[in-house]
């Protein structure tokens, strides 16, 4: 019997653990390790911070989901990971032990690379947790009131930026809809070489639809471009241009959570792990990793440092991948092992109308330099395929269901994206930076 522990329990930790418990036979345990006693669909927090949802449309409670699905959970937060002892030790002070462990754990933020950044001692707004996404909210609620100079953007180091693109432009939505627009300037501020890039580029269309739409809301657009500090009243660029805010919401760069940056060996200087095609841990076999925990190259290298998105769907794909090869590793399953092809498509909802990018793989070949194809199409149908995702994917977890068949078809028939593929040649040297 196998003990299989899951650290982390979003986007990426709770369809894992549910495909684990799929594949498994009964006399494998399946643990689940979260800080946070609530499942979170992160992708809703923009909605929620700006006062268009409430913060439990988008959470579930995982002791009861861990129960029904037939998995063990321990709601507390892991302190110390022995990847020699295979053991892990939580805030409560229990210690469990494991025989494969799967790291899922999402980001940790660097709030602290730009002075006066983040929610806590700073003078910006995050969407990137449910707290911050509170505060956020009230934060906007009060700028409805007296509306200003509005700032959306993302840090220098930052792999993450649809969600600033989502805030500014529903929150331009917002204003119109109030009569408040008039009132307030809109300024995108982003370390990406050109908007719309999104940390990917080469994505036909995404710069001159992106460009069009903020330019047509009277967005102000400033790119390729480092935040160097904010104060309550403004905001510093590296041009030495100065941006009077009234209310900023600052996406921030992601590094490591703290038991991997204390864990030598564990992860890089950033505390990303580095891992093997088939999502392992170069050094450690029995570990594995998935989501924005591991380090993927960002093959550009434009002026201002930015980080490679790690979107939803390329975290559940890892998961799938990770689930497969534990199954196929403890003699569940008679089949070759997977990886992820690390095809995304994103749903970008902006007000009445929305863009989806598509990139077939989000990493170009590395001889070639080339991708399947990577496009992007605007409608608003976009806007409400994302809110039936949204509904969607809130189910499949209610469910104690990962990627089912039918939607790997979908995706497949609908976009041409694959999630998997079986592993044909030998594993590689782990990512790096």
């Amino acid at each position: 019997m196998a003990n299989i522990v899951v650290i982390g329990a979003g986007l990426g930790g709770l369809p894992t653990a549910y495909e684990l418990r799929h594949l498994l036979p009964a006399q494998h345990t399946v643990t689940l390790i979260s800080e946070q006693p609530k499942f979170t669909f992160i992708p809703g927090l923009v909605r929620v911070a700006l006062d268009m949802a409430p913060l439990d449309h988008f959470q579930l409670e995982l002791d009861p989901l861990a129960k029904q699905h037939g998995l063990e959970f321990v709601n507390s937060r892991v302190t110390v990971f022995d990847p020699h002892m295979k053991r892990i030790t939580v805030e409560n002070g229990q210690t469990v032990d494991y025989d494969y462990a799967v790291i899922a754990t999402g980001p940790g933020f660097a709030f602290d690379q730009v002075p006066g950044l983040g929610p806590h001692g700073g003078y910006t707004h995050s969407i990137c947790s449910a707290s911050h996404a509170l505060e956020a909210r009230e934060a906007w609620l009060q700028f409805l009131e007296n509306p200003g100079h509005l700032v959306v953007g993302a840090a220098p180091g930052a792999g993450c930026f649809g969600p600033a693109y989502e805030f500014i432009l529903m929150a331009d939505w917002i204003l119109r809809r109030k009569g408040l627009r008039d009132k307030a300037t809109l300024t995108l501020v982003t370390p990406e070489p050109y908007v719309g890039h999104l940390g990917v580029s080469g994505v036909t269309n995404a710069q001159e639809l992106t460009e069009a739409l903020l330019r047509k809301h009277d967005v102000e657009m400033i790119a390729n471009t480092a935040i160097t500090a904010i104060a309550p009243d403004h905001i510093t660029l590296d041009d030495g241009r100065i941006l009077p805010q009234t209310y900023a919401m600052i996406l921030p760069a992601f590094r490591g959570v703290q038991f991997i940056l204390n864990t030598p060996g564990l992860g890089n200087e950033k505390g990303f792990i580095p891992i093997l095609p088939t999502q392992q841990h170069p050094h450690f076999p029995n570990i594995y990793a998935l989501g924005v925990s591991v380090n993927l190259a960002q093959p550009d290298k434009p002026r201002v440092p930015i980080g490679m998105p790690k979107s939803g769907q390329m975290t559940e794909a890892m998961g799938m991948a990770v689930a497969h090869n534990i199954a196929v590793e403890l003699g569940a399953m008679p089949a070759p092992l997977t990886v992820p092809t690390l095809e995304a498509i994103c749903f970008a909802e902006f007000g009445k109308t929305g863009i989806l990018y598509v990139a077939a793989p989000v990493l170009p070949d590395p001889d070639t330099q080339q991708r399947r194809y990577a496009y992007a199409v605007q409608g608003s149908w976009v806007v409400w395929s994302k809110t039936a995702f949204e509904q969607y994917f809130m189910t499949k977890m209610r469910r104690g269901a990962a990627v089912p068949w039918f939607e790997r078809l979908g995706l497949k028939t609908l976009f041409g994206v694959d999630l998997v593929r079986p592993m044909l040649t030998p594993q590689s040297t782990a990512t790096s930076v």
